[in-house]
């Protein structure tokens, strides 16, 4: 969790029973966008050409075997594979899908009290994206998760899309869950708020979170 007044992490370990919201603000309403899935082509039915009858012969000849050598396996990034398709296309839809399953991303993190689950989905220069994984590791580190989903997207919709900067806008609402130990026993919970963010994004072969901020009214 963040506390909007400094900016750092905050776990049950750390304040108990004082949960806060990552940041407080009025909400501007903004049009839902639409995610767009990503298909790929379809190579459709082989085409096997028919035997002539100038090709029969009474006797079969016998044909040469030939091997083939390996191909090489292509080496996939491990981030990019775990990137739903509809988020790895450089267009509006999926700069805002890609925005999208980063919350989706923080959510398991705090479950699983999992900083990993966040690892290479920003840049070192977000610093809130920063923050967030720092909790997730003090979460860790008090031997607690969290039993539930914190954020809720209600929808993020790219404001910006220029070649020179991207930025979604994301509107969501943060939950109260149940923050639990080792046994699952619940030792605090989460409070709920309505947040707005605008995350700037960049694309090299894959989007990235650069910076993650408080919209403005």
């Amino acid at each position: 969790m963040i506390d909007d007044r400094q900016g750092t992490p905050m776990t049950a370990a750390a304040r108990p029973h004082r949960h806060r919201t990552f940041l407080a603000y009025a909400v501007a309403p903004v049009a839902l966008v639409t995610l767009g899935a990503c298909t790929g082509s379809d190579p459709g039915p082989a085409v096997t050409t028919p035997l002539t009858s100038s090709a029969v012969t009474s006797s079969p000849t016998p044909t040469a075997s030939t091997s083939t050598a390996p191909r090489p396996t292509a080496t996939v990034d491990p981030v990019i594979a775990k990137i739903p398709a509809a988020a790895r296309t450089e267009t509006i839809e999926g700069a805002a899908a890609y925005t999208t399953f980063y919350f989706t991303q923080l959510n398991e993190a705090f479950k699983a009290a999992d900083p990993a689950v966040l690892l290479n989905l920003s840049s070192p220069a977000c610093k809130m994206c920063a923050a967030l994984s720092n909790g997730v590791a003090d979460v860790k580190k008090a031997g607690h998760h969290y039993g539930g989903d914190l954020t809720k997207v209600n929808y993020a919709s790219t404001t910006e899309f220029s070649p020179k900067t991207r930025q979604v806008l994301v509107d969501l609402n943060q939950k109260a869950v149940p923050v639990l130990d080792g046994s699952g026993r619940r030792v605090d919970t989460t409070r709920s708020a309505k947040l707005a963010l605008v995350a700037t994004v960049e694309f090299d072969k894959r989007w990235i979170i650069t910076r993650l901020q408080k919209a403005t009214s």
